[in-house]
């Protein structure tokens, strides 16, 4: 008697998809092995740390504009995908790759390591929550962690306080909340802990008197007038011929891209009420305070 053929059919699709997802994971593995050996060959490790995080962003230049890349899967892991990035994923891997650049560790399993601590409250994956989904909460985390510092306020910023509840008032617009009102409530109480922690931000009207002070590698985060939402959008500056611009993934551009002036753009974003800067701290002179 021959096996019913739903059950071949599952096999041989596990199996496929086995096929892809290997695939897939020697595909970013290949491309992080390969930016480690360009990095190597020039050195990179030698020059300060802001430089090496403004030109490793660089590396993604021309990659596609991919939204919802983390949210492949029920199982909450560190993912990455070289195939595509958001504006997060983007900033994510180019910090992680450019702190294993500078401790002299630039392989994919540190690189993977550096973008768990990275991504993660307190450094380690521990389900769905433990993502920092929230930017306010990203920032606070990795200025805890020792990855970077927020400068916004000595530039000019000031403190203001607003309501987060976008993703609990919205949850059919995450996969893994649609259907979870556990992981639903888990979001709102860290909303409302967000909700009553200042966010420091240097007002548009402000900016301009800022920018002859932020370097290149810094990181540029966007804040929003949208409702339940602290920031809508994050870069990387990189300074040329005297004008401060902006390594990102464009959703408008459809590609990880450079807008040679960051004024320009803000232009064109008429929600940003005004930006966070923050500056990546060289792990080799400050190590991180948890792992």
């Amino acid at each position: 008697m021959q096996p019913p053929r739903p059950k071949i059919f599952c096999i041989a699709l596990l199996v496929a998809l086995s096929s892809v997802i290997t695939a897939a994971h020697n595909r970013d593995s290949v491309f992080i092995e390969s930016q480690c050996r360009l990095i190597g060959q020039h050195r990179w490790q030698e020059k300060p740390f802001p430089i090496v995080v403004a030109m490793t962003a660089q590396l993604f230049s021309g990659k596609p504009y991919a939204g919802g890349t983390l949210d492949s899967s029920v199982v909450e892991k560190c993912r990455f995908t070289s195939d595509g990035f958001d504006c997060v994923t983007l900033v994510e891997s180019a910090l992680a790759l450019s702190r294993c650049i500078k401790q002299n560790q630039c392989d994919f399993s540190h690189f993977i390591a550096e973008l768990e601590f990275i991504r993660y409250r307190n450094g380690r994956c521990d389900g769905y929550a433990s993502r920092l989904h929230y930017t306010s909460d990203w920032i606070n985390d990795n200025q805890r962690k020792g990855v970077l510092v927020n400068i916004t306020r000595e530039l000019g910023g000031v403190s203001i306080r607003k309501p987060i509840n976008f993703m609990s008032t919205h949850p059919t617009l995450y996969p893994q909340l649609r259907d979870s009102s556990v992981l639903v409530r888990s979001i709102a109480a860290i909303e409302r802990r967000l909700s009553r922690q200042p966010i420091t931000i240097i007002p548009r009207t402000k900016i301009k008197a800022a920018l002859d002070r932020i370097h290149s590698g810094d990181i540029i985060a966007f804040a929003t007038t949208k409702d339940g939402l602290d920031y809508a959008h994050l870069g990387i500056a990189l300074r040329t011929g005297g004008q401060l611009g902006l390594i990102h993934a464009s959703s408008k551009t459809g590609t990880v891209t450079y807008e040679p002036r960051i004024t320009d753009y803000l232009d064109s974003f008429s929600s940003a009420s005004g930006i966070s800067v923050l500056r990546p701290l060289d792990p080799t002179q400050r190590p991180a305070k948890s792992r």
